[in-house]
């Protein structure tokens, strides 16, 4: 069993650039880790956004154990710089160690690694940093107590929950555990013609992302570019990715559905439809099916996704209530942040405390900008 000594000289080595092949070495000896850790995963995010890539890699005596990417984002806001720095912009991808570690061996390597990102923070002048862990990676499913393993390392804790549904169960158990609603609107798809298949997303990636711009404008969200789309569509051909398009009774792509695979878990990364089908049971369909589809693949465990049992936002609420009609098992999803830039100043508080509430939220809003995004 690999224990880190106390005694041994450890450095966090830092970079904008590093070897792919260095890096994917290190995640195969991590259960911390998942998809959205790879290379070029990471890479292809930065592109698409135009993000700053920092890769932070601990060693021990020359061997690596640990690692934490990090993307920074430069923006400005009324004139001011306000940037943020992600463990990753989309997806969660936070720090990681290698197996066998002594528990201290692990609480010392995530510490160092977070005191060397803060310190990065600092030199680049940003305000807040963010982290999230993979739900599906190995470690995390492992984590009974389900304590955030990022507080002792001084990040504060900020963590939602996220659905999970056990593929060892059988395909009846599974079908049982969904919402009444929801195998009726499974059932009624099927009856009307609706179909689902898996599909090429990049051969298919215009008319998805048509679809995909019209949920957008329905909902009244922020569509992502493009780029990132056909970024996604591509993990395709290594595996990484499953995509469905359900089609009417006529055979036209009214929706799709995509999901994210890696080391036998499968998460629900995206769907879409077309208004005019929305209550065709399509959505319903495409969803049971990619279940069905993931425990036949021989996947473990399905992310169903996360939700936010007191959300006040109509559409995390609507997300919520869908998601929760396919069963699984409430867990959490580990996120944390460290904020640099704290409001008031200590040196202010007491000014502050004077003020309106409404100038003292104008204030923060205008100080933090993007911060609380």
């Amino acid at each position: 069993m690999n224990q880190i000594d106390d005694g041994l000289h450890m450095e966090i080595c830092q970079s904008s650039k590093v070897p792919q092949v260095e890096w994917d070495d290190l995640l195969r000896s991590s259960d911390d880790v998942w998809f959205w850790h790879s290379w070029t995963w990471i890479e292809d995010v930065a592109r698409a956004y135009s993000l700053e890539n920092r890769y932070f890699v601990a060693r021990e005596n020359g061997r690596n154990v640990g690692a934490l990417p990090m993307q920074m984002a430069r923006l400005s806001l009324h004139g001011r710089e306000c940037n943020r720095a992600y463990s990753l912009m989309m997806g969660c991808a936070g720090p990681f160690c290698i197996r066998g570690l002594q528990p201290k061996g692990r609480e010392r390597i995530l510490s160092e690694l977070t005191k060397a990102a803060i310190d990065w923070a600092r030199k680049t002048n940003i305000q807040v940093l963010v982290c999230s862990l993979p739900p599906l990676a190995l470690s995390n499913l492992r984590n009974n107590r389900g304590v955030n393993p990022l507080v002792t390392a001084g990040w504060r804790d900020v963590s939602g929950h996220t659905l999970i549904a056990n593929l060892s169960n059988s395909e009846s158990d599974l079908w049982s555990d969904l919402s009444h609603d929801a195998r009726r609107s499974v059932k009624l798809a099927g009856s009307a013609g609706y179909t689902a298949e898996r599909a090429n997303w990049i051969e298919m990636l215009d008319e998805y992302y048509r679809v995909y711009l019209e949920t957008y404008g329905r909902t009244g969200g922020t569509p992502h570019p493009k780029g990132y789309i056909e970024a996604l569509a591509k993990t395709q051909e290594q595996g990484n990715a499953v995509f469905w398009v359900g089609r009417d009774p006529k055979g036209r792509s009214v929706a799709f559905h995509s999901d994210a695979r890696f080391r036998g878990g499968s998460w629900y990364s995206a769907g879409c439809c077309e208004t005019e089908h929305l209550q065709s049971g399509v959505n319903y369909l495409l969803l049971w099916n990619a279940i069905v589809e993931a425990k036949r693949d021989g996947c473990k465990w399905y992310e169903i996704g996360e939700v936010y049992p007191q959300t006040e936002q109509e559409k995390l609420r609507g997300l919520t209530v869908f998601k929760s009609k396919f069963g699984g098992e409430m867990y959490r999803s580990y996120q944390a942040e460290i904020r640099l830039f704290d409001w008031p100043p200590s040196s202010s508080r007491l000014i502050a405390a004077v003020l309106p509430a409404p100038l003292r939220r104008f204030l923060k809003s205008w100080l933090l900008g993007i911060t609380r995004s």
